[in-house]
């Protein structure tokens, strides 16, 4: 029979590792700084967008299946720093503007001007469409359209609480034709 006093030792140390383990299992969840990984900080950071894009398929469209554009549906997707796409947490400022011709600075007349906060769960479920991965925002006309057969500028900037602003702006022609409208007015009235 083995003497007792390092049984006891055994035992003890198998007890001290049991609950250590146990103790570091609880803490399940938690982000730790450690020396080996990234910092809190660091994590927000890279996972944080660095830069907004306006794709291409931002344009006037109908909000209501008829061929009456209702406002512009704007296609954005942020990006973090290594170029991913990544989902965003604040507030869109979208600017629209008149087209300005021959000038270095292309920005004419502010037409119309929308903000869109996403900040919970709700807001990332209404706007972030998850095959494109893409943000969708639906912008009204408010008062009367703008004018068709014209070019026009939608700036947009976002920022994140504690972050820096980002911007993108595209330029798009909008462009009805005369035989489309007729059809959407005789097919309402109908």
């Amino acid at each position: 029979m083995p003497p007792r006093q390092p049984r006891l030792t055994y035992v003890l140390t198998v007890s001290l590792l049991g609950s250590l383990l146990c103790a570091t299992a609880c803490q399940r969840g938690e982000i730790r700084e450690t020396a080996e990984g990234p910092t809190i900080e660091q994590l927000v950071e890279f996972y944080s967008p660095e830069s907004i894009e306006i794709l291409q398929f931002t344009k006037p469209k109908s909000f209501d299946d008829d061929a009456i554009p209702d406002g512009i549906g704007v296609s954005l997707r942020p990006k973090d720093c290594g170029g991913d796409t990544v989902k965003a947490y604040g507030e869109f400022m979208f600017e629209l503007y008149a087209y300005r011709s021959a000038s270095g600075q292309r920005r004419g007349q502010l037409l119309q001007s929308w903000s869109q906060p996403v900040v919970d769960l709700d807001d990332q479920k209404q706007f972030w469409d998850h095959v494109t991965t893409t943000y969708e925002f639906q912008l009204s006309w408010e008062g009367s359209p703008i004018p068709p057969q014209r070019k026009y500028i939608l700036a947009v900037s976002f920022q994140a609480p504690g972050g820096k602003r980002l911007f993108d702006e595209y330029e798009f022609e909008f462009r009805v034709h005369r035989s489309e409208i007729l059809k959407a007015l005789s097919e309402s009235g109908s």
